[in-house]
Formats: structure tokens, C-alpha cells, sequence
């Protein structure tokens, strides 16, 4: 899961300029295609100052997926409001990028792919797997911590809030598999599936929410394509 873009502002240093040019690398050439030399060609420095912030290849994607989480908490940080309900919803569409700030942007579908090729190697290497379990417990965390104040507050029924997160990231770990290896895009079903079972079973029924906050922000979740 990722909505973090690598590409969305200026690097602020060299390293996040690396960054930068590795998501660029990734999405040109994929994995196998990927190598120091393409990284440096895309920011256009040379490979001495990659190896005076990195020790090869495999260094730097595991850092990547660190960026990208950041990346991810910037953009939300911008548009949490407190309510936890507005959070879960903003949450949640910051991850299948779905949320204005990410789906206004062109490439939302491309930096999912990136995401989702670089997670694949965990398959074969525990390095990927241990770093993609680490960054996979950080967002279930971050979605716990919502769940936990709603339910403090008396907005979310008494459930789980860890299971439940683990539940709900799930579901989007799996839309975006699916829009970034099929042709078309189910993430408005998988939304509108997924808003029902929050207002069935995590919102209290006695709680009053407010439509307009959801539905202004979110609803061109209705016409992702």
C-alpha cells in the first residue's frame, strides 16, 4: 500500500533526491531493469554521491519503502482533521488513492505498481519481507490509533481495534494488486463495499455523521477510473 508519491514535491537534499530517482528508475525499468548507473542517470548525479549516502541497490529500495511511508504521513497529516471518523474515511482513501490530494495526480496508479513490484521481492528475499512486515505494521498501527480514539470517544462500536485494522488494510492491500495487474479499476466497488460495512459495523448506530464532510471529500471515489 502506498499513496506516498516519490515525485509529488521538490527534495528538500540529496538523499531525497535519490529517492526521488529511484521511483523514477523503478517505473522506467522495473526491478530486474534497475541498477545504480539508472538511478544516478535519473537525478543526474554521479554514482560517487549514491555511494556516499547508500551501500548498493538493495540499501536504497529498503530505504525507499521507508520514504514512502513518510511521504504517506505528510499528505495525511495535511488533511487529518481529529475526528476519527473523518480520519478512518481520509485514511483509507490516502491508501487506495482515492483521496483528491493523490487521485488529482496522473500517476496515482503508477506509484501503486512501483510499490506493489518492489513489495513482490519479499517473496523470494527475507530482507524485502522483514522490511515490508515492518512498513505493513506501521500503517496497521497509524489505522489503530483512529480506531482506538473513535472508540474512546464513543463514535465506533467496542471492537478490535488492531484486528480490525489489520482487516480493513487488507481489503486495500488488495485493491491495489488488483488495479495495478488488471486492465480495469474495481477500487469504487471495493470503496462502496467497504463504506457499507463501516457504517454497519464499525460507526454506532446512535451517532450522527456529518454526510456532507464524507461525501464532499470522498466522493470521487465514485468515478475512479
Amino acid at each position: 500500500m502506498s499513496d506516498g508519491s516519490a515525485s509529488s514535491r521538490e527534495p528538500t537534499s540529496t538523499r531525497e533526491a535519490i529517492m526521488h530517482a529511484t521511483y523514477d528508475a523503478l517505473h522506467k525499468h522495473g526491478y530486474a531493469g534497475l541498477s545504480i548507473s539508472r538511478i544516478a542517470e535519473e537525478g543526474d548525479f554521479s554514482k560517487s554521491t549514491f555511494y556516499h549516502h547508500f551501500d548498493d541497490k538493495d540499501d536504497i529500495l529498503l530505504s525507499f519503502a521507508d520514504f514512502i511511508i513518510v511521504q504517506f504521513e505528510r499528505g495525511f497529516e495535511l488533511e487529518s482533521t481529529g475526528g476519527p471518523v473523518e480520519d478512518l474515511y481520509v485514511f483509507l482513501n490516502f491508501a487506495l488513492g482515492t483521496h483528491p490530494l493523490a487521485a488529482d495526480r496522473p500517476d496515482s496508479v503508477e506509484r501503486m505498481g512501483v510499490w506493489i513490484e518492489l513489495r513482490s521481492q519479499s517473496i523470494h528475499d527475507p530482507a524485502f519481507a522483514e522490511k515490508f512486515t515492518e512498513t505493513a505494521d506501521k500503517y496497521i498501527d497509524h489505522l489503530t490509533g483512529i480506531l482506538a480514539e473513535g472508540i474512546e470517544q464513543g463514535v465506533f462500536n467496542d471492537v478490535d481495534a488492531r484486528k480490525m485494522a489489520t482487516f480493513l488494510l487488507t481489503i486495500v492491500d488488495g485493491a491495489i494488486l488488483e488495479v495495478t495487474t488488471r486492465t480495469d479499476d474495481l477500487r469504487p466497488l471495493v470503496w462502496e463495499k467497504m463504506d457499507e460495512y463501516i457504517r454497519d459495523n464499525l460507526i454506532r448506530g446512535d451517532v450522527d455523521i456529518d454526510e456532507s464532510v464524507l461525501t464532499d471529500d470522498f466522493e470521487l471515489a465514485d468515478d475512479a477510473e
